[in-house]
């Protein structure tokens, strides 16, 4: 197991080598790269796949106007998209997906509370400008946590409010819009309630802005983390110079 900041700092160095990288075959070779890591992580290849599903569009839609936004030799059997875009649009689009995938391996090997607190500790320089370093490390765990907490908050609302009768699938585009009013109503009303639980918990525990707080586990270099980033600064640097 590895210290979080380490793998925070290894997860950025592989997302810059693979936006630098300059040929595609280097680029396929680096996304073996990350399908070894996969492996090595153990990460379940369906588990990997959703978490990439959501940016499918993303992928699509860069690599498409690419093909037909770069200027080049005209491809006969594709109207308007020349050559060099679509060499483009697949380097692109591949890019794309190794640094999803990199940190996507990243969040799904480390908890929220260790991703933040690898953050905090990177961003304690700030302190000497005055930036609430805590205050900043809180709000973006929360933010985290409280994700999958509006999907289920989604989710209920949509299942009890179909169950009332709502249908959300048929009429035009003015009933669908009409229709969505009963759902997002009941759906901010939830986020709020459990938003004000959230402030009375924190309230009630004694946090106050601004105090210094100690952590329960303190994480300490170990000499597997300076050997795993010695590694891993080599093999991206021969990526970069192949």
């Amino acid at each position: 197991m590895l210290d979080p900041r380490v793998k925070l700092l290894i997860t950025t160095l592989g997302i810059g080598t693979g936006f630098l990288i300059g040929s595609t075959g280097t680029l396929i070779a680096f996304s073996a790269l990350c399908f070894c890591l996969t492996f090595i992580a153990e990460i379940p290849v369906l588990r990997l796949v959703n978490g990439l599903k959501p940016f499918l569009w993303l992928f699509l839609f860069t690599a498409v106007l690419h093909v037909f936004m770069t200027p080049g030799d005209k491809l006969t059997w594709l109207p308007y998209a020349t050559r060099q875009g679509l060499a483009n649009g697949i380097s692109v689009g591949l890019r794309l997906v190794c640094a999803i995938w990199i940190s996507t391996i990243f969040t799904l090997t480390t908890s929220p509370s260790e991703m933040v607190g690898a953050m905090t500790w990177f961003m304690k320089p700030l302190r000497h400008v005055r930036v609430p370093v805590d205050e900043v490390a809180l709000a973006i765990m929360l933010a985290m946590r409280f994700i999958p907490v509006l999907f289920e908050e989604a989710d209920r609302t949509l299942t009890a409010q179909k169950a009332r009768g709502i249908d959300l699938e048929s009429g035009g585009m003015m009933n669908r819009i009409k229709s969505v009013v009963p759902i997002v109503i009941p759906l901010l009303r939830g986020i709020f309630r459990r938003a004000d639980d959230l402030a009375v918990a924190l309230t009630i525990k004694g946090y106050r802005p601004g105090q210094v707080r100690s952590s329960m586990r303190e994480i300490k270099f170990r000499r597997m983390d300076f050997l795993a980033l010695a590694l891993s600064t080599l093999l991206l640097g021969a990526f970069l110079c192949l």
